[in-house]
Order: C-alpha cells, then structure tokens, then sequence
C-alpha cells in the first residue's frame, strides 16, 4: 500500500433511496493528519463510523494496513462524569486489558496535559476543552496507530480550540500517529492538517495537499478610482484579468500595490481606495460547491 495506511476505494453507502456515500475513493497517508472538509450532511460522519466499523458501506472496498490499530471519538466523548481523568483512563484500560496500565495511564496524562490535574477533580468539573482532551487521550490509550476525530474542537473556546490543536499536533510529531480529523472549522484544519479531502453530497470533490491549497489562497487587490469604466479599459490594454465587485476592481494578481497605482496615475486617474483581501480556504470550498462566499 506504499505510504497509505487506509485505503478507502469507491466506497457507497445507502439508506433505502437516499445515497448518503456515493462512490468515494481517498488515501490516508501513513504519519500525516487528513482533513475532512464538508457541509452538514455530506456524508463525512457516515464515513468515520464506517472505518471505525460502527456502519457498514453499501458498496467498495477499504485496504487497512495489516495490524492495523484504529483509536476515534466520534461525536460526544463518553466519559465517566463522577470519575478524575486518571480513574476514567484507568477503568477503560482495565477493560481493555492493558499491561503496564498505571505507567501508560501517567503517560496519556502527560500527553494530553493533565499530568497536574488533581486526581480528586472529577471530569465534570473539567472545562469543555480538558474534557476534549481526556476523551482524545482516550481514544490514544491503547496506543493506536491511526486516530479518527469527529468535529473534536466543535463548541470550544479559542483557549480550548488552541489546546487540542497543539495536542493533534504532538500526536502526529511525536508519537507517529496518522490522523483523520472532521471539522467545520476550515481555518484551524488549515494550521494541522498535511492534506483535505472536500466532500459534498456524499462525493468527494477535491483532494489537496496543503502546499497546493497555500497557491490556491490568493490574494486580490480591491481598486476604486475616480472612473472605474476608465480604468476597466486600461486593464483589458494590459490583458490584466479582473472583476467587478460593487464598487471595486479586483484584480486576481500578486502585484505590489504600488504597481497598480502607477498604472492609474499613467492612465490620468485617481485612486479613491487600494487594499488586499485574503482568499481563505472558507471561500474555496463556497466556490466549488457553488456556496455564496
């Protein structure tokens, strides 16, 4: 399977007439964190229960590597509310039946920052973020080689979305793992993930690697002059491609500033407004499903 770890091929899944998987094939690279990118109900959720073995597709075929040890939270962590985060990792290891449990337990702790935690807090009492951590150290505790998160940063708090971050991070860094990681928040995949997969309507519509994404997420420079339809002219000269925004003239180049202006000043024009405006990865997944940016 070369570098890919999980090989998901044509796979489909069906609810009686409706189609909530249709025919996806994608790679999950070995070391690397995958982002899923999709609506609500483009089939991204289907997905993971599938590979975590909670669904089973309609249709295709999924490659695993051979010994191949899969950890997830999907959806909302289940945590013993009335137990400390050691006694949580602790009880789910003795069900699992793992050796050397109290010296992997301090070490999932220490992972995932609670190492300090008093061991007398009952998660409860746990900010929203602490328990997201305890549930990702969770699903790490029996050292799996790949780790499957659903929406983990879904209702924090910046401190807590950076908390998780940093700890995806780790994971990947320092223990090896490959992660395949759901989320709606498409500016915080951009700063962990190594490549996306967007889907839409159970398909998948582009698969991008993050180097390939940093190209795509131009920028534009937005010019209001005192004679726009002027200016319009001197553009097609130029054969400088643009569009009309309202007021403004974008222009889809990386020029400094400074060179647009002197072609306004050289065409006897004045410039009203110049600035840039960043096209994020929000703004590229509106655009290729036909979504208002």
């Amino acid at each position: 399977m070369n570098d890919d770890m999980v090989r998901i091929s044509n796979v489909s899944k069906s609810y009686g007439q409706q189609r909530a998987l249709d025919q996806v094939t994608i790679p999950i690279k070995r070391g690397q964190i995958c982002g899923l990118v999709g609506e609500n109900g483009a089939g991204k959720t289907t997905l993971l229960r599938i590979l975590c073995g909670l669904s089973i597709s309609t249709e295709g075929e999924i490659e695993v590597s051979k010994n191949l040890k899969i950890g997830s939270l999907i959806e909302a962590p289940a945590l013993y509310q009335n137990l400390s985060a050691y006694d949580n990792l602790k009880y789910l290891g003795l069900q699992l039946g793992l050796d050397h449990l109290n010296s992997r337990v301090d070490e999932v702790l220490d992972i995932i920052g609670l190492a300090t935690v008093s061991k007398k807090k009952k998660s409860k009492n746990f900010s929203l973020g602490m328990r997201q951590r305890l549930a990702i150290g969770m699903a790490i505790l029996d050292q799996p080689d790949f780790l499957i998160l659903d929406e983990p940063i879904n209702g924090l708090d910046p401190s807590g979305i950076k908390e998780v971050r940093k700890l995806l991070l780790e994971l990947k860094e320092k223990q090896g793992m490959t992660v395949l990681i759901s989320s709606h928040l498409l500016s915080e995949l951009e700063q962990i993930a190594d490549y996306f997969v967007m889907m839409s309507k159970g398909r998948v519509l582009e698969i991008l690697e993050q180097d390939h994404l940093a190209h795509k997420m131009k920028k534009n420079i937005y010019l209001a002059t005192n004679d726009n339809l002027r200016m319009q002219d001197v553009l097609e000269e130029k054969n400088i491609d643009f569009h009309v925004d309202k007021d403004y003239l974008v222009l889809h180049l990386e020029d400094k500033p400074m060179t647009i202006i002197q072609m306004v000043v050289d065409a006897q024009l004045e410039v009203q407004e110049i600035f840039y405006q960043k096209f994020h990865f929000e703004d590229y997944y509106l655009e290729q499903i036909g979504g208002e940016k």
